[in-house]
């Protein structure tokens, strides 16, 4: 799906929003050697002001899920979040324990703010969201919730399915030895010292040897 086929007259003031999120996404994956991941999202507050990020890698090379980027960067640039915000992503907050993300869930980190409403481009199968305090809708629109979709399936179908990385066998998924290995890749092959994930360490021992 081609991006420019979306008029965002179409769509309400959400849904808008996700065209510019997607992107966001487009354009990170353009660029070379690029470190952006396939999640972008937005905060929104009641007086219209929108800050949106996208996911990308702390200096020990775990995943600032792009929640967490877009909370950060509206505090930096307006301060404490008002009553009554919005969290507009791509993809639904994730719930699950994963060994390459910086800090909690981002389903955590929301209900530790006071944002009560969520707009996601599409819905995460793999999480389970019963412990959000939150409300969380996805987008009616079908031709911008395929485009999220396809966004996230490019590490959902990859990462979560998989048994084995290079040989190297995982637990639950192999996103943990994936972010090892790619941060090994961007840092001129280092061997990793993450005191968190083991698999990091053995993603970015692979990237070393040459796998």
């Amino acid at each position: 799906m081609i991006l420019n086929e979306f008029t965002s007259s179409n769509y309400d003031k959400l849904d808008n929003i996700l065209v510019d999120l997607c992107a966001m996404v487009m354009a990170g994956k353009q660029k070379p050697n690029t470190t952006l991941g396939m999640v972008a999202a937005a905060v929104l507050d009641p007086d219209g002001n929108c800050v949106s990020a996208v996911n990308y890698p702390d200096e020990q090379g775990r995943r600032v899920h792009a929640e967490r980027a877009a909370l950060d960067a509206y505090r930096e640039q307006f301060g404490p979040l008002p009553e009554g915000c919005t969290i507009i992503t791509t993809l639904s907050p994730c719930t699950e324990d994963m060994p390459d993300r910086h800090g909690e869930c981002c389903t955590d980190l929301i209900n530790s703010t006071n944002v009560r409403r969520v707009y996601a481009g599409y819905a995460d199968p793999s999480q389970d969201e019963t412990h959000k305090q939150f409300k969380l809708s996805i987008t009616t629109n079908p031709r911008i919730k395929s485009l999220c979709k396809a966004y996230a399936d490019t590490f959902l179908k990859d990462e979560l399915n998989e048994l084995s990385f290079l040989g190297s066998e995982c637990t639950k998924d192999c996103s943990g030895h994936r972010a090892g290995y790619d941060w090994s890749k961007r840092k001129g092959l280092q061997q990793g010292n993450s005191p968190w994930s083991p698999s990091f360490n053995k993603g970015a021992a692979l990237a070393v040897a040459g796998k």
